[in-house]
């Protein structure tokens, strides 16, 4: 389950505690806006059993060092039930969110996950640090002295294939967009997937598949108008869909009724999405490609008190 991503702690402490509750396996906090960590330590604090984890905190707005520490300190904290997901962020919106403009992400990305490692061992050990190619940290460490726990599992997002290699090649999982296609994920992600662990000689790491399960079509269609952008585009350029992308993309900032109506008529149901409440029959032409499901309630366009109403109702419908 993931939680709203505007969830106050108290509030993704209470769903963490009701997921749990119900049965499920994990919750998952976005980067949308709050401090996704801030909510993760919200979400152990409630719960004892289930995984947390982030999918996913933007990576390269924050330096490797302070994801690492983040993601440690959640990890000793829950007795090794803390996931670090990873995800790159569009680069406009990178910008726009951060100010921070960020080159070559699929190999700046494996780059940070290697020094985000070496921080976790730096940690362990009490000293330590990284030279890569885009990241050099001499003394992740202030304070010397060893500390014994394990370090948190590693996922990276992915929509292209170029950053599914780098999962494949550093990862301990991959996190899949729900922006994407049965085909899509099946012809070009995961065989990407599996090329990277190959090159690195690595057994192929599962994936976690984020589906939105939305009230209506209108909503799941405006949710989708965020992760129609330009970098996303291959998705549906793969389904013969690119021209139609580039309406929706021009129109979205003027006339987002018409750039939902036209997702609504055109593409939403080739992605992964689940409209209404039959999730036996949402998730199964879905089940046999990925390892794991997250599902989400929409956060563009809807307001925060109505996400947590369709979360507490999702979380219903996943214990039934």
């Amino acid at each position: 389950m993931t939680l709203p991503g505007a969830a106050r702690p108290q509030e993704a402490a209470r769903l963490a505690s009701r997921a749990e509750a119900a049965g499920l396996e994990a919750v998952w906090v976005l980067d949308v806006r709050r401090d996704p960590y801030l909510l993760c330590a919200a979400a152990v604090g409630a719960t004892s059993r289930i995984a947390v984890g982030t999918n996913v905190a933007v990576a390269f707005a924050r330096s490797p060092t302070t994801t690492a520490v983040a993601a440690w300190d959640l990890g000793v904290w829950s007795g090794g039930r803390f996931v670090l997901g990873l995800g790159s962020q569009v680069g406009p919106t990178l910008l726009a969110r951060f100010g921070i403009a960020s080159d070559h992400p699929a190999p700046r990305m494996r780059d940070y996950v290697r020094a985000v490692r070496a921080c976790f061992a730096a940690l362990r050990r009490g000293r330590g640090g990284y030279e890569g190619n885009y990241y050099r940290i001499r003394r992740p460490v202030l304070q010397a002295g060893p500390e014994d726990a394990t370090d948190p599992p590693v996922y990276v997002a992915a929509v292209n294939p170029a950053m599914a290699r780098v999962a494949g090649e550093v990862a301990d999982g991959l996190a899949a967009h729900p922006f994407t296609t049965a085909s899509y994920l099946r012809e070009v992600v995961l065989p990407a997937l599996a090329e990277g662990a190959r090159r690195a000689g690595r057994t192929k790491p599962p994936v976690l598949l984020q589906l939105v399960v939305a009230p209506s079509r209108r909503a799941a269609a405006t949710q989708f108008i965020a992760y129609t952008v330009p970098a996303y585009r291959r998705v549906l350029d793969h389904a013969g869909l690119g021209e139609l992308a580039d309406r929706v993309m021009a129109m979205a900032s003027s006339d987002r009724e018409k750039a939902a109506a036209l997702i609504e008529e055109s593409y939403l149901d080739r992605l992964a999405v689940i409209v209404g409440e039959d999730l036996e029959a949402g998730l199964s032409p879905w089940l046999p490609l990925v390892d794991r499901i997250t599902l989400s309630v929409p956060w563009f366009g809807i307001p925060h008190l109505e996400q947590v109403v369709l979360t507490e109702r999702l979380i219903d419908l996943a214990r039934a």
